[in-house]
């Protein structure tokens, strides 16, 4: 950690992502309602993209090293564009407080991506810490048994399980390949780099012209359609630009600890909507908590 960073900042900026990345849960269930997993998903990213688009094009003829390019595309898929299309699938079929609660497995795979892929070093109790966090995410996955619809499978509880993969890989990209650049400069590039995948997406598959002129009909259309712009701005746009620079001035580990919070936030959010935890729930969340502790025990 650099020494003119403030040792609290780290802290702060783990408490507001929780905050918000809590919350986007919730937002993405309202979105649901009256979009389609791959509308929501599409959206979230593609309001972003264009939001920060001019920073993008003004940190791009800013930058000196083109070849990087390929890591700020990587970042948005691996970062944005892959999860979101996950974690929108899963929340049609999941609730809210099961899909943030096999969030908090992000650090654990950002710990064994770094070991296997960047051969980072770790003591054998981060090992043990990463295998309780899979028994953990299999706890999970048997609880999410009773949300499921009859005729589906638990198989959508593993979707929020392969974006954690994602991101814990982004987490490891963004610290070994990207370290020193702003993160307004990679989140407006990442993002602005995806957006020109799910614009053409929106337009092409009759969005804008059969779509949302439907789902206007729709009684919640207004509150999904805020929820949507709210998740793009502030659990995307924003958010992105913290995280960025929490794993910058931290560590990827450390700041992919962050989900451990996100699950305290979006079951509050879950309790208020009426959804139901079971005690298996608790005791998933229980076994990976024990696994992250052991994960940055030093």
């Amino acid at each position: 950690m650099k020494s003119t960073t403030s040792p609290a900042l780290p802290f702060i900026l783990l408490v507001i992502l929780a905050l918000i990345w809590g919350s986007s849960f919730i937002l993405m269930k309202r979105g649901l309602v009256v979009f389609t997993p791959m509308e929501v998903a599409a959206l979230r990213v593609a309001i972003s993209g264009v939001l920060l688009a001019p920073f993008a094009v003004r940190a791009w003829f800013s930058l000196e090293n083109k070849r990087l390019a390929w890591y700020f595309l990587l970042c948005g898929a691996l970062g944005n564009a892959i999860p979101a299309m996950l974690f929108t699938t899963a929340q049609k079929h999941l609730n809210s407080s099961t899909g943030a609660l096999l969030n908090s497995l992000t650090p654990l795979f950002t710990l064994l991506l770094g070991i296997i892929i960047f051969k980072l070093h770790v003591q054998r109790s981060q090992i043990i810490g990463v295998l309780i966090g899979f028994v953990g995410a299999v706890v999970l996955v048997f609880a999410a048994k009773g949300e499921i619809a009859p005729g589906e499978t638990s198989w959508y509880a593993l979707l929020p399980v392969l974006a954690t993969v994602c991101y814990g890989m982004n987490a490891n990209v963004i610290s070994h390949y990207l370290k020193g650049i702003s993160p307004l400069t990679i989140n407006s590039l990442a993002l602005f780099g995806v957006t020109m995948f799910f614009l053409p997406y929106l337009i092409l598959s009759g969005f804008f012209t059969e779509a949302l002129p439907h789902a206007q009909a729709h009684p919640m259309f207004g509150i999904a359609l805020v929820s949507i712009i709210t998740l793009s701005v502030l659990g995307t746009a924003l958010s992105n630009a913290l995280y960025t620079q929490l794993i910058q001035i931290s560590s990827p580990v450390f700041s992919s600890s962050v989900t451990y919070l996100i699950p305290v936030v979006a079951m509050v959010w879950g309790l208020l909507d009426g959804e139901h935890l079971s005690a298996l729930h608790f005791i998933g969340i229980a076994i990976i908590l024990a696994g992250i502790y052991l994960v940055n025990k030093r």
